[in-house]
């Protein structure tokens, strides 16, 4: 698998298109619970990937109505790399992470999609460990109907919310839902829908909404995580800086390195 990566193309999110998110839950399909599913629609900006493709997702690119091409494909859960958290692969390593929340835990969500740290956000004791967390913190809920338990939402905010436009939708929390904590000086809070695999599969599991910050690659080490949500091989840039790209070489999955090309078209952070 290669992936070509531009240097300043780390967003702090990306929105995978309906038909991702329907294949990403489909029992059935081959890109069920796959972490790098995408399209050459909401493929991330970080990187295209290149895999050595299974005969089915081969066919699928050479197809009349290809949602993916040849030199984009990520491949499937058959040619891919799978979840990591920590020592734990595959379902079980969700599964790991969404116990670990409900515990009261932090957790690192990082792909090619983005880079973050959430906890429950009704967690007083998972709050208070994250306290002085630089960056706002934001508020994702898996659905709209979630959305009403913890928001006071007008129909300008729901269409906001699912139309997905702007990173978060600032809506005014009903009372007292929420800690302080993640109300700070305000009842009002950014609010937003799943947008990346990882958010997806978090959400479709964990009971109840999650407090995320984006998190800096330059202070990656200084966030008090119990573990990260992750791709299988996928290395972390470290302490270099989100605007440098991805590491130079990842191994996806024990297969054979992957080898990142640097281009210099970069694509601003909203």
């Amino acid at each position: 698998m290669v992936i070509s990566a531009s240097p300043g193309a780390r967003r702090s999110e990306h929105g995978l298109c309906s038909a991702c998110v329907r294949e990403l839950f489909d029992r059935a399909g081959r890109r069920y619970m796959y972490p790098l599913v995408c399209c050459d629609d909401c493929r991330p900006p970080a990187g295209v990937a290149s895999a050595v493709l299974r005969a089915d997702c081969g066919r699928e690119c050479r197809g009349p109505d290809a949602r993916r091409s040849v030199s984009a494909a990520t491949g499937c859960t058959a040619c891919g790399p799978g979840l990591r958290w920590e020592g734990i692969t595959g379902p079980d390593a969700l599964a790991a992470a969404v116990a670990a929340i409900g515990a009261g835990g932090v957790a690192g969500l990082h792909d090619l999609f983005a880079d973050q740290v959430v906890c429950d956000a009704r967690s007083e004791q998972a709050l208070a460990r994250m306290d002085g967390a630089s960056g706002r913190v934001r508020v994702l809920v898996r659905n709209v109907s979630t959305a009403r338990e913890v928001a006071n939402l007008s129909p300008t905010d729901i269409r906001a919310l699912v139309e997905r436009t702007e990173p978060a939708t600032l809506v005014r929390l009903r009372e007292p839902v929420l800690p302080r904590a993640v109300r700070r000086v305000t009842p009002d809070v950014d609010l937003f829908l799943p947008r990346t695999p990882l958010q997806y599969l978090l959400t479709a599991h964990v009971d109840g909404p999650l407090a995320v910050w984006d998190r800096p690659g330059e202070r990656a080490d200084e966030w008090p995580c119990d573990g990260t949500l992750t791709v299988s091989g996928l290395a972390r840039a470290g302490r270099q800086s989100r605007m440098a790209g991805l590491p130079a070489h990842l191994a996806l999955g024990g297969a054979s390195p992957v080898i990142l090309s640097k281009e210099p078209s970069p694509i601003s952070t909203p």
